[in-house]
């Protein structure tokens, strides 16, 4: 584990409670500051400070491969752990004694069932609660946390998280795509949650619109669906209080089943398919009304009792999927576990962490004995990464691992976690898997986040995220999701990246009756406005009949990804100590051989690069180039850059943009291409072959 000094140091005078709020914290003292805190925590009496924080003080000077080892115990103590660690390792001058320090890993190992890595991450948990506690700490204003947040804000300074250096002087600095491949991309996608309930409403035209705008290769070409299997049966003891989070199961509320009902959202499902989107999921945010104790879809909890009684629904809809021709790749029985919902504004259920790995176990053997066993089973789905899935793992994973119960991990980052958290979580991964064999991770869902503005100036309205109420449809908030993609696919090597829900009517106003709503930016809770979808629909279009779908900066610069990110292409490194600051770039080669590099700088000016084409550069040319600004969207290139004889190529990067260059070069570069991947296509809504082109009615979008 590589972790930042500064981080580590930082972390754990947080977590004695140490007075912050009598320093004022700048970039320029905080490293001073951190030292003079941690000498004054080492000579503060035994009674003031807790005998692990005063250890872990010690060790960070020390013995730094012991910290992750013993930090996580500051905040979640077994009852005999202090009493088992020998007294001497409290003892002023013994911090470098490697024997009592063996000991005391040993001792806390033990006490972890012998997972390393764990222990770490309750620490860390810690800190991002802080962070993710309130705005005033990200903007450190305010008293007491608000220091915390300063520092925290110095520590977050993008993309200067985790000692990832950059070019000081770029214009001078040669930029090279490592020749050493990654991990293999399977899919961009978004969820069908809960915009079809909507769209029951729109004329089928629109909705024939609305499968052009999400699948085809003119749009967004989506490569990755999520289905929601619904949970509420129609006369539940409680419905979803929420106007169109309630969704159709097709078991109802009497345990019969009904296969016409989510008759918008399967119509959706087909269109997928019928546009060839290679990786289409389906999953469950909680079991069937019909099925729990309560006889309502949320407030619930998928329990050891009731877990065959789920399973055994999952494979039947599967089945029926199956027998009308509707194909499912990969089935994921939860969804935000942590989380049952019992407020009822969505459909929910909780799985305590002990029944997590019984779920995936029973659901692996009933496919294997179903008319569907090749479907993939990916889990959990977790909320969080740092506070959930970091220090959760350990106690359900290697239990499906070594069944073969999973094919992928999912998780959700409503946590917003920084670089070094993901590398940690990277790393966590590996560490549970059989050596060589860490499943592949995908990020299935995020959004509704605000932004830290203005934190940090030359990059404006950018920094670190929080959840609340905004709608931002501009370049920044797109900048910010541009990041999160860059973050899983570099530092996670996920071979999957979901935005939440395609569709979303959680504007702050009503478009047709205000001019300009559409495109300005609110941060009002009432009415609620929030940054959830790619497009938008007028919220009161039952009334003022606007079917129009509204554009946001992020449909663009997502489309940069899925247009141009095709399942089966192999990622490449670029080093960000390469780039300028304030920008980071993903390259990938797709089957055809065709090289695409997406650069993403959130400077306000614009940055010169030069880039060399990999394998030398001979032969290479530009075949494409787009960009998007806050000025433009998906704009090409024109005159595309140049090969130099030398196998450089100069490139200006757009001040607040993304910019995507496609080339080739001769014999194909470096790495290795996998096979295409082959994907049935046949049309399921139209009754026509592959080939006829559906009418699209550009009139109908804005």
């Amino acid at each position: 584990m590589r972790l930042s000094p500064f981080y580590v140091t930082f972390a754990i005078v947080t977590a004695t409670a140490w007075p912050l709020h009598h320093v004022s914290l700048n970039e320029r003292d905080l490293v001073t500051f951190i030292n003079n805190a941690a000498d004054q925590i080492r000579n503060t009496v035994d009674d003031a400070i807790p005998a692990v924080s005063r250890a872990l003080m010690q060790i960070s000077k020390t013995a730094a491969g012991a910290l992750p080892n013993i930090a996580r115990r500051a905040f979640d103590l077994p009852d005999d752990f202090i009493a088992n660690i020998p007294p001497e390792v409290f003892a002023n001058g013994t911090v470098g004694n490697a024997a009592l320090w063996e000991e005391a890993v040993s001792i806390d190992t033990r006490l972890n069932a012998g997972n390393l890595n764990q222990i770490f991450y309750r620490l860390i948990s810690y800190l991002q609660k802080i962070e993710n506690g309130s705005v005033d700490a990200l903007a450190g204003v305010g008293s007491g946390v608000s220091y915390i947040g300063q520092g925290l804000q110095f520590l977050h300074i993008y993309p200067g998280q985790f000692d990832q250096a950059q070019a000081a002087l770029p214009a001078e600095t040669l930029v090279r795509i490592s020749p050493t491949p990654q991990q293999t991309i399977q899919s961009f996608g978004a969820s069908g949650a809960w915009w079809p309930n909507y769209l029951n409403d729109f004329p089928l035209e629109q909705q024939k619109n609305l499968s052009s705008l999400l699948f085809s290769k003119d749009w967004l070409q989506l490569s990755g669906y999520r289905y929601n299997l619904g949970a509420s049966g129609g006369r539940d003891s409680q419905a979803v209080t929420t106007p169109g989070r309630g969704v159709e199961s097709f078991m109802l509320s009497d345990g019969s089943y009904d296969w016409l009902r989510d008759k918008t959202g399967v119509y959706f499902l087909k269109a997928a398919q019928e546009a060839g989107v290679p990786s289409i999921v389906a999953f469950a945010n909680a079991m069937p009304a019909a099925l729990t104790a309560e006889k309502k879809p949320c407030g619930t909890s998928l329990i050891a009792e009731t877990i065959p009684a789920f399973v055994k629904y999952i494979t039947e809809v599967l089945a029926h999927f199956s027998e009308q021709d509707i194909r499912i790749d990969y089935i994921s029985p939860m969804n935000e576990p942590d989380n049952n919902f019992d407020t009822c504004t969505q459909e929910g259920m909780a799985v305590q962490t002990s029944d997590r790995a019984a779920v995936f176990n029973q659901l692996r053997s009933a496919l294997q004995k179903s008319t569907t066993p090749k479907i993939k089973i990916i889990g959990d789905e977790t909320s969080q990464v740092t506070s959930q899935a970091l220090v959760e793992y350990a106690t359900w994973l290697p239990a499906v691992l070594s069944t073969k119960s999973i094919d992928a991990i999912s998780v959700h980052m409503y946590d917003w976690p920084d670089d070094a958290i993901l590398l940690n979580y990277r790393e966590l991964v590996t560490n549970l898997s059989a050596p060589g064999s860490p499943p592949p991770i995908k990020m299935t869902e995020i959004s509704t986040f605000t932004t830290a503005r203005d934190m940090y100036a030359p990059w404006g309205k950018t920094g670190p995220k929080i959840m609340g109420a905004e709608y931002d449809p501009s370049i920044h908030s797109a900048l910010d999701m541009a990041r999160f993609i860059w973050q899983w696919l570099t530092l996670a090597n996920a071979e999957s990246w979901d935005w939440w829900t395609a569709v979303s009517s959680m504007m702050p106003c009503s478009p047709s009756k205000v001019p300009g709503c559409a495109t300005t930016f609110s941060n009002t809770s009432v009415p609620a406005a929030f940054n959830d979808g790619l497009l938008y629909i007028d919220p009161a279009y039952a009334t003022t009949e606007d079917y129009t779908f509204y554009f946001t900066k992020r449909f663009w610069v997502f489309k940069h990804f899925t247009n141009f990110l095709r399942p089966g292409a192999v990622r490449f490194d670029i080093p960000n100590a390469l780039l300028p600051y304030g920008t980071v770039a993903v390259a990938a080669r797709n089957t055809d051989g065709v090289y695409s590099t997406i650069f993403i700088n959130r400077n306000v000016t614009e940055q010169v690069i030069r880039m060399e084409l990999p394998g030398g550069g001979g032969g290479g040319k530009i075949v494409k180039g787009v960009r998007t600004t806050d000025e433009v969207d998906f704009e090409n290139l024109a005159p595309l850059p140049v090969v130099a004889a030398d196998g450089t190529v100069t490139i200006t990067l757009p001040a607040k943009g993304v910019l995507t260059l496609q080339f080739s070069v001769s014999g194909g570069g470096v790495g290795v291409v996998p096979a295409r991947r082959k994907t049935r296509r046949r049309n399921l809504l139209f009754g026509r072959e592959r080939g006829e082109e559906e009418g699209f009615h550009k009139a109908a979008l804005i």
